[in-house]
C-alpha cells in the first residue's frame, strides 16, 4: 500500500507539473487573450455545460444501478450513486486504468446488502465491458473523420490504433479465456495464485484448501452473475445506450463552452477532442493534467487559437475536479460515515439480543 500510495502521489504531481507548464507558457504566450476569453464568457452556456456534466454522472449512476438490481433486488438508488462515484474518485486518482476504484464499489454494495463480493464485482465489469464498446465504437469512426479532415501525425495515428488494436485483443483474448473457465480450471488457477502468493509471503500462507475452496467459488459466482448480465440483448443495448449517452454528454458539455466563447467549433472535432485526450490519459495512466494538456494541443492542431484552447480545456476537465475528485472524496467520506452507523447499529441489535 505504501508503494501504491508513493506512486499515485508522483504521478499525480508528474500531472499537476504538466498542466502547470502548459498553463504557464501559454499564460507568457497569450495570457491578456485567456483572460478576454475567461470573462467573455457566456455564462447561460457555461450553465448549460455544468448542466451536462451533471446529466453525465446521473446517467453514470442510473446505468451502474441497473446492473446491480439486477443481482441485488434490495439495493437503493442512493447508496449505490454514492458509491459509484466514490469508486470514480479512486479510479481517476490512482494509476490503475480507472480500474482501482471496482473493489472499493463492490465492497461497499456487498457490505451493505449481504451480498457476495464477486457478484458486484462482476456487474462492475460489466459496466465497464460496456463503456469500452462504446469508446471504441466511437472512437474508431471519430478517428477516421479526423484524418480525413486533419493532417493527423502519423505517431498520433499509430498510437491511436496501437490502443484500439490492444483493446480488441484483450476483449478476444478475455472472452475465450472466461469461457473455457470451468471448476477444474478454477481450481487449477487457485493452486497456482496459491503458490504464488505463498512464495511471496514466505509460507505463512500454508492452508490451500481454504484458499482455493473460496477462489473457485467466486470465479464461479463470478462467471455465473456475468453471463446473466451479459446474455439479454436488449438489456445489454439499454447499457451500451446509457455508456453512449454518457460519452455524448461529455462531447456536449466541452460543445457548450466553445459556443460560450462566442465560437462554434465544429461539434464532431471537439468530439474527437475529447476522446482522444481521455485515451491518451488512460495510455500514460495520468489523468491529471494530461487531460488538459492534450486537449490543448490537440486543439490548437485542428486551427483553434491559443487562448480559446486553454480556456476550453481546462473548464472542460472541470468536470474531472468538481465531480469525480471533489464530490467522489465527500462521498467517501459519507460512504465510510454510513459503513460505521451501520456497523454500530449491528453491534447494538447483537448486545440486546444477548441481554
Amino acid at each position: 500500500m505504501g508503494r501504491l500510495g508513493t506512486t499515485r502521489r508522483l504521478l499525480t504531481l508528474i500531472g499537476l507539473g504538466i498542466l502547470a507548464l502548459v498553463l504557464t507558457l501559454m499564460f507568457i504566450y497569450a495570457g491578456r487573450d485567456i483572460l478576454d476569453e475567461v470573462f467573455s464568457l457566456d455564462m447561460r452556456y457555461v450553465l448549460l455545460s455544468f448542466l451536462c456534466f451533471l446529466g453525465l454522472q446521473l446517467a453514470w449512476a442510473i446505468k451502474f444501478y441497473i446492473l446491480v438490481r439486477r443481482r441485488v433486488p434490495k439495493a437503493r438508488f442512493p447508496y449505490v450513486a454514492l458509491v459509484n462515484m466514490a469508486g470514480n474518485f479512486v479510479n481517476i486518482t490512482t494509476p490503475s486504468g480507472r480500474m482501482a476504484g471496482e473493489p472499493l464499489r463492490a465492497s461497499y454494495i456487498a457490505k451493505k446488502y449481504g451480498s457476495r463480493f464477486s457478484t458486484i464485482f462482476a456487474a462492475g465489469m460489466v459496466d465497464k465491458m460496456t463503456f469500452t464498446v462504446a469508446m471504441l465504437l466511437l472512437l474508431i469512426p471519430l478517428m477516421v473523420w479526423a484524418s480525413l479532415k486533419f493532417d493527423m501525425p502519423d505517431l498520433l495515428q499509430l498510437l491511436l490504433g496501437s490502443f484500439i488494436l490492444f483493446w480488441v485483443v484483450v476483449g478476444l483474448v478475455s472472452f475465450l479465456l472466461f469461457k473455457s473457465l470451468s471448476e477444474g480450471r478454477s481450481v487449477k488457477w487457485g493452486m497456482f495464485l496459491h503458490r504464488i502468493i505463498r512464495f511471496f509471503l514466505r509460507g505463512r500462507m500454508k492452508d490451500s484448501s481454504f484458499f482455493i475452496e473460496r477462489f473457485k467459488n467466486g470465479v464461479l459466482e463470478f462467471k455465473g452473475t456475468f453471463v446473466k448480465l451479459s446474455k439479454n440483448p436488449l438489456r445489454m443495448c439499454l447499457d451500451l445506450t446509457f455508456a453512449l449517452l454518457v460519452h455524448g454528454l461529455r462531447f456536449s458539455a466541452a460543445y457548450m463552452l466553445f459556443i460560450a466563447t462566442g465560437h462554434s467549433e465544429h461539434f464532431l472535432t471537439v468530439a474527437t477532442v475529447v476522446m482522444m485526450a481521455f485515451v491518451i490519459g488512460l495510455i500514460t495512466q495520468l489523468m491529471i493534467g494530461v487531460g488538459e494538456a492534450s486537449m490543448t494541443m490537440l486543439y490548437l492542431a485542428t486551427g483553434v487559437k491559443a487562448a480559446r484552447a486553454v480556456t476550453v480545456s481546462v473548464l472542460t476537465q472541470l468536470d474531472s475536479y468538481i465531480f469525480e475528485i471533489g464530490l467522489g472524496y465527500l462521498c467517501l467520506i459519507l460512504l465510510n460515515i454510513i459503513d460505521r452507523k451501520d456497523k454500530a447499529k449491528g453491534e447494538a441489535a447483537i448486545d440486546s439480543k444477548t441481554v
